[in-house]
């Protein structure tokens, strides 16, 4: 886990009503989760879903009790968004560590 230590807010798509019969859907942050943000070199690449994905970054984070990541949220930081690409379950059903592999959106 090579890369610098940063604290990336968890955002997810949510969807209210507007007061007015319809519905509007912005980004909430669900929390701030701290780990470590690794560059990916220029060749590696993930394979998922019987396509391939290019990746730009791994975040290894500790398991974050009662918060729930799945591949349809996305990380900021600052002014940057991250793309959850697969979501890995470091150290098999203990729940410890977890690697979220990310593609940075330009």
């Amino acid at each position: 886990m090579i890369g610098p230590k940063v604290t990336m807010e968890l955002r997810r798509e949510t969807t209210e009503s507007d007061g007015m019969g319809g519905e509007f859907t912005y980004l909430e942050c669900k929390r701030n989760i701290t780990g470590v943000l690794s560059v990916i070199r220029g060749d590696e690449r993930l394979s998922a879903d019987k396509k391939t994905v290019i990746s730009s970054h791994h975040f290894y984070i500790d398991y974050p009790i009662g918060e729930t990541i799945t591949e349809e949220d996305i990380f900021r930081y600052g002014t940057r968004k991250f793309e959850i690409i697969y979501i890995y379950n470091l150290g098999a059903s203990q729940n410890k560590k977890l690697k979220i592999v990310l593609n940075e959106e330009v």
